[in-house]
């Protein structure tokens, strides 16, 4: 009578690897709350620029701030010529897709891909690198790192292995 129940049993863990071994894995994006937390940020930032919003510029933008363009990455752009040639670019029509955001304590490394959405003032997509710092209860944009993403480029970096796209949505 044993012999006859540990047959199936036998059978059913020889199966499992291999119905295991067939299945497609797929990834499932998941908005982490820092990732909510900083699109927001990012959003209010652009929407201040847009109002010309000192005060709230002034909160979200640390006093030492700087643009690293990779245009000019030696040459970095002191925080009071950003901000005078950002009010003169709005207003500022973005969407921000594929963020991550890496939590070092009180220092946050935000990456993500900039997308003009304003018909007016097309241009190519910008790859961003914001570090953030955390200052009492509010979070500070100490640097910001720049690249205007080419049209059609597929071309990778060193280290780079190509990977499939996941889009992100919340």
């Amino acid at each position: 009578m044993s012999r006859c129940l540990l047959m199936p049993v036998i059978a059913l863990c020889l199966a499992a690897p291999a119905s295991q071994a067939q299945t497609v894995h797929t990834q499932i994006p998941v908005i982490t709350r820092l990732v909510q937390i900083y699109s927001q940020a990012e959003q209010r930032l652009a929407e201040a620029i847009n109002r010309k919003d000192m005060g709230e510029i002034d909160r979200l933008v640390a006093s030492d701030f700087e643009l690293r363009s990779a245009g000019n990455i030696g040459v970095p752009v002191p925080r009071a010529d950003w901000i005078e040639q950002s009010l003169k670019d709005t207003p500022l029509s973005i969407s921000i897709g594929q963020m991550a955001v890496h939590d070092y304590g009180n220092i946050r490394v935000v990456s993500f891909l900039m997308t003009r959405t304003d018909a007016a003032l097309p241009g190519p997509p910008i790859a961003v690198v914001d570090v953030w710092m955390q200052s009492g209860d509010a979070s500070v944009l100490k640097v910001r790192y720049a690249a205007v993403q080419e049209a059609g480029s597929s071309a990778l970096v060193p280290g780079e292995k190509r990977q499939p796209q996941i889009e992100k949505r919340f």
